[in-house]
């Protein structure tokens, strides 16, 4: 069976139940602002330090844009990098059941992991409700992700772990030394896989700010005086992980009556920060380009007054809407981009309501993974997304003796199971996007065994869904 941790630690307790209990225009969505001023308050270096930093943003974008553009003429082609991620669970057991349970949270890690693949390679289906006047902004970032499936000790691992804690604390805190308590064992969390190969995403009950979505250190944050490098990574809301598959989900409702922060932005959002891109309005304190106001510091995102919530109607044909910031007596700054960045994935808009990076965004964080970028080294461990040999059986869920082999394979997959765990009703053949490109209908087969040939397609990792009866499983596999 799954190893689930029973934790005894000692933090004053909050309801999970005052966390929803939400302001619709909470400012503290994403814990970066709380963080800056966190470290502006230990030493005040760090207020230049992070403006010198927005100030990188244009040039590190520009300098991206002209390595490619010379790359290109040389004839030199560049590969979508894919970059592992383990999650680390740590939930109350009501908030493990909240989750669907294991099985839950692997359909939800699954799901969160599609999310990503589709909203930073320009896959995602709702990039229809751009408007005209956005399209030619709509970036692709090409950047992928997967679950780590070999974790630092050469073992295999189901891209997850997960700790249940006592109810009482219940959660973590504080926002403003990045969830500490959560990044360490030796204070009831879990430990940072080596920052410099994987992506670490903490899914924790944030007690101390209500409303709080995610958080994220930055390497940039890391410098003298910063935070500790091997906290690096995010921590998300456990109530936000993944995309809702059924009603019944439970997700943090948004600002909006029948909106949900549902949909896996919310780590879309952070991977933002993490690659070193700012919120859209710039944490600038609502000022605009003639007052002082610098928004992020990248030119392609129009200015900005402040956040923006809920998901507000349109008001701008091609565009979004105008706030304070259009009109400074002489240039109409929001006139050419039509309106604010509220569709941004940078923005606190609901879920529903983002639908895409713009170039200069996505300019800055390919600089960050590619070849000299801070993150370049994320990039480099391919092997850590596939079940390490020293596995016997790299199962999901143990349940059922789900067995593909080879695995790493020349394209012929064998499937087979213990058909007195389960009725297997399909599988499906799913790349790296979430794009389903082969199904295969069991229903009347009843058998415990199948071959399926994947020999016509391209190189590369997929996943390979099996639909049983009672729920799904899904494993990775490398043709090559």
């Amino acid at each position: 069976m799954k190893k689930i941790l029973f934790l005894m630690t000692c933090i004053l307790w909050l309801s999970p139940l005052s966390l929803f209990s939400q302001n619709a225009h909470n400012p503290n969505k994403c814990g970066m602002e709380i963080m800056k001023a966190a470290l502006i308050a230990g030493n005040p270096v760090w207020a230049q330090r992070i403006e010198d930093q927005r100030n990188s943003l244009q040039g590190i974008a520009d300098a991206y844009q002209s390595r490619k553009e010379a790359e290109r003429l040389a004839g030199k082609t560049t590969s979508v990098p894919t970059i592992p991620i383990i999650f680390h669970v740590l939930v109350t057991y009501s908030q493990y059941i909240q989750l669907g349970g294991t099985a839950g949270i692997a359909q939800r890690v699954d799901s969160q992991i599609a999310v990503l693949n589709r909203d930073y390679n320009a896959q995602n289906a709702d990039s229809v409700m751009i408007p005209t006047g956005w399209k030619h902004l709509y970036a692709n970032v090409g950047i992928q992700f997967g679950l780590a499936h070999t974790n630092p000790y050469g073992t295999g691992t189901p891209g997850y772990e997960i700790s249940i804690i006592p109810d009482a604390p219940g959660g973590f805190s504080s926002a403003s030394n990045s969830y500490s308590n959560a990044k360490h064992s030796s204070t009831g969390g879990f430990d940072a896989w080596d920052v410099t190969k994987y992506i670490n995403v903490w899914c924790i009950n944030p007690v101390d700010v209500s409303g709080l979505l995610g958080l994220t250190v930055a390497r940039s944050f890391t410098a003298s005086g910063g935070y500790p490098t091997n906290e690096i990574g995010i921590c998300i809301n456990y109530a936000t992980l993944g995309k809702r598959a059924s009603a019944s989900d439970y997700y943090i409702p948004g600002a909006t009556t029948g909106d949900y922060y549902d949909q896996g932005r919310t780590l879309t959002h952070e991977l933002g920060h993490l690659f070193e891109i700012w919120h859209t309005w710039g944490d600038d304190g609502g000022l605009c380009p003639w007052d002082g106001g610098k928004d992020d510091g990248i030119q392609d995102t129009p200015p900005e007054s402040g956040a923006k919530f809920d998901n507000t109607p349109y008001t701008i044909s091609g565009g979004t809407y105008y706030d304070t910031c259009r009109y400074d007596g002489t240039i109409d700054t929001q006139l050419t981009l039509l309106g604010v960045p509220c569709l941004d994935y940078m923005n606190y808009t609901d879920d529903i309501g983002m639908h895409m990076f713009t170039k200069g965004q996505a300019l800055i964080m390919d600089a960050m993974v590619a070849s000299g970028g801070e993150s370049y080294s994320l990039t480099q461990n391919p092997g850590l997304l596939l079940y390490s040999s020293r596995t016997s059986v790299p199962q999901v869920d143990l349940d059922k003796s789900l067995n593909i082999s080879p695995n790493p394979s020349n394209g012929l997959v064998n499937i087979s199971f213990d058909s007195n765990e389960g009725v297997l009703n399909s599988i499906s053949i799913v790349n790296i996007l979430g794009q389903e490109v082969m199904n295969k209908d069991t229903r009347n087969s009843a058998s415990d065994y199948y071959s399926i040939d994947l020999s016509g397609m391209s190189k590369g990792i997929y996943l390979v869904k099996c639909n049983f009866v009672s729920g799904s499983i899904t494993r990775k596999i490398l043709l090559q």
